[in-house]
């Protein structure tokens, strides 16, 4: 039985892995392959081909990537952030929004909590809808990442990943701890204790900070708040909390009504589609998108899409920056339920946030 492949790029803005060259060569190579590019309306219909996606929203898909898609006559969809997009007028397209890499980008997005010129203005998403060749559905209203884990896995010395503001509420003074990150829509998060960040964070600005950790070796000094943490934990005990799944649940919902409502308010029409942030989802994310009006899920598992049959869960994969051949072998890959399924098997990638 046939499989309908769909691809999901992030940033396409020149200098980024896959730019819009390599963009072009991809959607060139997918066209020559025979598959038909289609829209999301086409996976509720008996039709082969191929859907492309784009996540987060960055501003590039605007000012460069539009322009492919309309030289290689393909539709796409754009996942978006309500939280990110702001006002203004739609910038001239063809030159850079802002600059720097897409990474940070998330990163400065993530310390401010809001829009960001990074990303799509509410003008460009209407302006990229009038094309006829984009369709806006949701990413979810704030992309948040949080603690997952109550176990310390480092200490922030320096340079994290982007999501750290988040985890932290915007804390991100040297020596305090670091735990296992993860989407907030598919786990039950975890509250660090304060007390012990603020402990660890003196203790390292007492010593001279960022100057005692290259004078010492951040190995060296990770040791040493490994047993600053021991010390404090048997004076305090452990002062964490987990959200209850109650919590959690009225907090998924509420993100991913307010996300479809943003939208929806802003563009109109319904908007009741969904790209999981990092793929990541497990029983009550999915029960939580139902409850919250969505109608169809997108996710990062290596899963076949029947033509025909494609239901509540659409299944995607993401490009890697190579040329067309490698795109053209992937789509082979994917156009089969069979060969999906057992790559997803042989891969391990069927589910990144299950369990």
């Amino acid at each position: 039985m046939s499989s309908v492949p769909v691809l999901t790029y992030h940033s396409v803005a020149p200098g980024s892995p896959i730019d819009p060259e390599r963009l072009g060569a991809h959607l060139a190579a997918a066209r020559a392959s025979g598959l038909p590019g289609l829209g999301p309306a086409d996976l509720d219909g008996g039709r082969a081909g191929f859907l492309v996606t784009f996540d987060d929203g960055f501003a590039d898909l605007w000012t460069h990537g539009l322009a492919v898609l309309e030289a290689q006559r393909v539709h796409a969809v754009v996942f978006a952030i309500p939280s990110r997009c702001g006002d203004g007028q739609p910038r001239p397209r063809g030159e850079a929004a802002v600059p720097g890499p897409a990474s940070g980008l998330m990163a400065q997005a993530s310390r401010r909590d809001g829009a960001h010129p990074g990303f799509l203005r509410w003008s460009e998403l209407q302006a990229l809808e009038d094309t006829g060749r984009v369709t806006v559905q949701s990413h979810s209203f704030s992309h948040a990442a949080g603690w997952v884990s109550d176990e310390v896995t480092g200490f922030h010395l320096g340079r994290v990943h982007w999501s750290l503001a988040q985890c932290t509420g915007g804390d991100d003074r040297l020596g305090i701890p670091l735990y296992r990150r993860g989407s907030a829509l598919a786990h039950r998060k975890y509250r660090d204790d304060p007390g012990l960040r603020d402990h660890l964070a003196r203790w390292l600005e007492a010593r001279g900070g960022e100057a005692y950790v290259a004078e010492r070796g951040a190995e060296a000094v990770r040791r040493e708040l490994r047993e600053e943490l021991e010390r404090y934990r048997g004076r305090h005990g452990g002062r964490g909390a987990w959200e209850t799944d109650g919590e959690r649940r009225q907090r998924t919902v509420e993100d991913l009504v307010r996300a479809r409502e943003a939208l929806e308010s802003r563009l109109g029409g319904r908007r009741d589609e969904l790209a999981l942030p990092w793929g990541q989802y497990d029983a009550m994310t999915l029960a939580c998108a139902r409850r919250a009006g969505v109608r169809r899920v997108y996710t990062l598992d290596r899963r076949p899409n029947p033509v025909g049959r494609v239901g509540f869960l659409v299944h995607r994969f993401e490009p890697r920056p190579k040329g067309g051949w490698w795109l053209r072998t992937r789509l082979w890959l994917y156009r089969s339920t069979w060969r999906t399924a057992v790559y997803g098997i042989v891969s391990g990638r069927r589910n990144f946030g299950a369990g």
